[in-house]
């Protein structure tokens, strides 16, 4: 992970992010949309990883 001059790198946790509703599993993102659903936890882990390469990828993240 890239960090600012003189920061520390940081462990970020996702499990929160991660919920069931239902019809089946979600992730929230940073901008408070629900995505989903998907028949499990793990392909919900699993795309909320994706989106989150995707968007550091294509610079759209901002620091908090």
């Amino acid at each position: 992970m890239v960090v600012r001059a003189g920061e520390q790198e940081r462990t970020w946790f996702r499990g929160d992010r991660i919920f069931w509703s239902g019809n089946g599993w979600y992730f929230l993102t940073r901008e408070q949309t629900q995505e989903g659903p998907f028949d499990s936890r793990t392909e919900a882990e699993q795309e909320l990883n994706y989106y989150i390469r995707r968007v550091v990828e294509w610079g759209l993240l901002q620091e908090a």
